[in-house]
């Protein structure tokens, strides 16, 4: 018989008043590569309970041979998928993003393509991608194994497995 025992950690950096999540980190081997995965706004996962974004993702970075992946937004304002609180700017949630991307080994960008007409998310998309362009030899989003599908969030029902591309 082999046990295996694993310790997952959990950080997750909220704002004062608790209405905004700028990361949450999951590690789980520390001397694995990092993953940092950029997604459009939070759910209200934090510690123990996973919804099924962050549990694909966990999956995802295992499988793909990461031990950790800290998980960053466009938007920081837990459960605005619609982005009805969407904010012009929040450099607090950027500085969040861009600490994350300087230690990472790894960058995917995948806040899904379902608000790409909206003007505040295409500003935000703008100011954060130019925000990378340091970390660009490191950029990634998810396709399907085809390569097709780029952009997409994790949740899209076009990924079925994922496949980083540059």
């Amino acid at each position: 018989m082999n046990a295996i025992t694993t310790t997952l950690t959990t950080e997750a950096v909220f704002s004062d008043d608790s209405l905004k999540r700028y990361l949450l980190r999951k590690t789980w081997n520390e001397s694995l590569p990092k993953l940092a995965i950029i997604m459009l706004a939070p759910s209200a996962a934090s510690g123990i309970a996973l919804d099924n974004t962050t549990s694909l993702v966990l999956n995802n970075a295992d499988r793909l041979g990461y031990g950790s992946v800290a998980i960053v937004n466009l938007f920081a304002t837990l459960n605005d998928f619609s982005l009805s609180q969407a904010e012009d700017e929040d450099p607090e949630n950027l500085k969040a993003i861009l600490e994350v991307c300087q230690s990472a080994d790894q960058i995917v960008y995948s806040p899904g393509t379902g608000k790409s007409k909206s003007k505040v998310f295409q500003h935000r998309q703008e100011k954060v991608l130019n925000a990378l362009r340091p970390y660009e030899a490191k950029l990634n989003c998810l396709t399907n194994s085809e390569g097709r599908a780029r952009l997409q969030h994790p949740l899209s029902p076009a990924l079925k497995t994922w496949v980083l591309s540059p």
